[in-house]
């Protein structure tokens, strides 16, 4: 099947491939799950992807929570969806004091010949993450528009080394755009196959409504688009970015949840 005829299933299988190991993580992957514990400059529970599972939830949420436990975990984040096997492993999770502290809505937008037209301002500068200096702007934005606590020096640095893999191949980059000479908007991409998947999106809470946005998330369908992507794949949280997103002509396929549980 051609790249460009992207079904709905094509869709939602490659948002369920979609699967995050930061620099410094300790992993621990089956034939059913992927448990990523972060590392420490990271503010981020543990987090579980379900690979699917023919077995009863209630051993299966035995097994990962072993797995969490073995890695060092207190707090386990879920990754569940509609269509997450077994079924009942959302209500295994909630029994067990877990809890939804995050909705996304599974986005995307096929990219043709050419890029979609969102209005990017014209005052609006965007730069590409490649040095100390755009990793700070980078993180400065980050740290403002998720309400993060201080930044470890460490994630400059891993920051740093992940935006510079990409300078060659843009297989993978993160951008930063500029208002008035301010900082004012983030996010990055990586490439796998045909899709973009894009994530780290932000905006500073002074430039909001300025397009800072919209000319990262331009710059990034333009960069990956010349690369071979054709689709554009993200995860807009429910009551914020998505909104934002299906305006701008991405499609909802389908939703996301994080299931926060702590570990006894």
């Amino acid at each position: 099947m051609p790249d460009d005829l992207w079904t709905a299933e094509r869709v939602v299988a490659a948002s369920n491939e979609w699967r995050w190991v930061p620099d410094g993580a300790t992993s621990t992957r089956t034939d059913e799950f992927v448990v990523v514990h972060p590392p420490f400059y990271l503010p981020l529970a543990t987090m579980v992807w379900v690979l699917g599972s023919s077995r009863r939830a209630e051993d299966l949420a035995d097994d990962i929570e072993s797995a969490a436990r073995d890695l060092g975990s207190t707090t386990l984040g879920w990754r569940l969806t509609d269509v997450t096997v077994p079924r009942d492993l959302e209500a295994v999770v909630v029994s067990r004091g877990g809890s939804t502290t995050e909705r996304m809505d599974v986005l995307a937008l096929p990219i043709g010949s050419e890029t979609p037209d969102f209005g990017t301002p014209p005052d609006v500068e965007v730069r590409r993450v490649s040095d100390r200096e755009t990793v700070a702007d980078m993180l400065e934005v980050t740290a403002d528009g998720f309400g993060q606590p201080d930044v470890a020096p460490e994630r400059h640095i891993a920051a740093l080394n992940e935006a510079r893999r990409g300078l060659e191949d843009d297989s993978v980059g993160i951008l930063v755009s500029y208002v008035d000479g301010q900082p004012a908007s983030t996010g990055g991409w990586t490439l796998a196959g045909p899709v973009c998947r894009l994530w780290g999106g932000a905006t500073h809470t002074r430039f909001r409504r300025r397009g800072a946005y919209r000319a990262v998330l331009a710059q990034r369908l333009r960069v990956t688009q010349a690369r071979g992507a054709t689709l554009g794949l993200t995860h807009g949280v429910v009551d914020t970015s998505s909104p934002i997103l299906t305006g701008l002509g991405f499609a909802r396929y389908g939703e996301e949840r994080i299931v926060e549980q702590p570990l006894a």
